[in-house]
């Protein structure tokens, strides 16, 4: 299995550290535009699953049944990073079904906003399941469950009814039966599903433009993108590449971010989907590789890439606050097939 060198870190110029990976642009068609690294290698997609695992809210009817607004939707796609505007709306939505955080299936943490965090210390109190950056998902899930009368109790075991819904899905769009792929466990409690990286490039490209799905999924998906698009720092927040890159580009680009390396961007306007993961599991270098990608594919504007251009070279700094190296795209590689390979074999 090889993946292929694409991000660098530098100290005074010289190259320090390497990130390798694989990704993947494919169109509606299920059809790959162009490929780097071995895609056919299974992956575990992690957050990036959060928009399409969505659909469900808009499907079902419990969206319009719980008049869910776009902030709602947007954080039910959402890794947040539990910033106060996150905590909020968490809490007044589970209000709004009845429910306490005590419903929710993840587990007590502070929030990753360090700000947001310090402030909860200084406070006195701890973190809770609200703090969770999937909180805005499982609160999705209970929404889903309450209006279809399924049971809240273990909604987040694989076996559930609305877990089980949730594979279909995710299967639809991806074109696979996910069931035949290994199932892990998430760090929120959900099913962690497995798939090749070519079959999520194809589920981002359909989640992207669902011409070819059925209407009624067709329309959900549309209204995510609505919602993510008016909202996005819902999504994760600010800062953060994923809102920064949909709020800049006004939806044109929909990013979203999963653990361990991988990130997706749908391209709506254009049918495509890019699907990354960094070999090692590091988020640094993921960024900017998917915003190389994007670049390459000529969808970003001068304008958008000058307001993304802390995300595109990131710098690095010591404690004394000096700028010491960067984060860069490694050479070549979206040019020539012949760029560096790594074989993960050890050979």
């Amino acid at each position: 299995m090889s993946y292929e060198l694409l991000v660098e870190v530098t100290r005074n110029g010289t190259v320090e550290s390497q990130h390798f990976g694989a990704a993947v642009v494919c169109d509606t068609k299920g059809d790959v535009v162009e490929s780097w690294g071995d895609i056919e290698r299974l992956i575990f997609p992690r957050s990036v699953l959060k928009p399409m695992l969505a659909i469900h809210l808009i499907e079902s009817g419990a969206g319009d049944h719980y008049t869910l607004s776009d902030a709602e939707l947007s954080l039910a796609c959402s890794s947040h990073q539990g910033e106060q505007m996150h905590q909020n709306l968490v809490k007044s939505w589970l209000n709004r079904l009845g429910l306490t955080e005590d419903h929710l299936a993840c587990g007590a943490v502070l929030p990753e906003h360090t700000e947001s965090a310090h402030q909860l210390l200084a406070s006195g109190q701890q973190g809770c399941r609200i703090h969770h950056n999937c909180s805005g998902k499982h609160t999705g899930f209970l929404t889903t469950a309450l209006h279809l009368d399924m049971p809240l109790d273990n909604y987040h075991q694989l076996e559930h009814p609305l877990q089980q819904l949730s594979l279909d899905i995710l299967s639809d769009l991806s074109d696979i039966d996910l069931r035949q792929y290994p199932i892990g466990i998430d760090g929120c409690g959900l099913p962690a599903p497995t798939m090749p990286l070519l079959q999520l490039g194809r589920a981002i490209a359909r989640f992207a433009n669902p011409v070819d799905l059925s209407d009624n999924r067709a329309k959900a998906i549309y209204r995510l993108h609505e919602a993510i698009t008016n909202e996005p720092l819902y999504i994760a927040g600010h800062g953060s590449v994923v809102s920064e890159l949909n709020e800049v580009t006004k939806g044109a680009v929909l990013a979203k971010s999963g653990a361990e390396g991988v990130l997706t961007a749908a391209l709506p306007e254009r049918g495509l989907g890019i699907a990354l993961k960094i070999a090692d599991g590091s988020n640094r270098a993921r960024s900017v590789a998917l915003l190389a990608i994007l670049d390459h594919l000529g969808a970003l504007s001068d304008e958008e890439k000058h307001k993304l251009h802390a995300h595109i070279s990131p710098t690095i700094v010591n404690s004394r606050g000096l700028v010491v190296g960067e984060v860069r795209t490694a050479a070549s590689w979206l040019s020539y097939r012949d760029s560096t390979i790594i074989e993960l074999n050890g050979n």
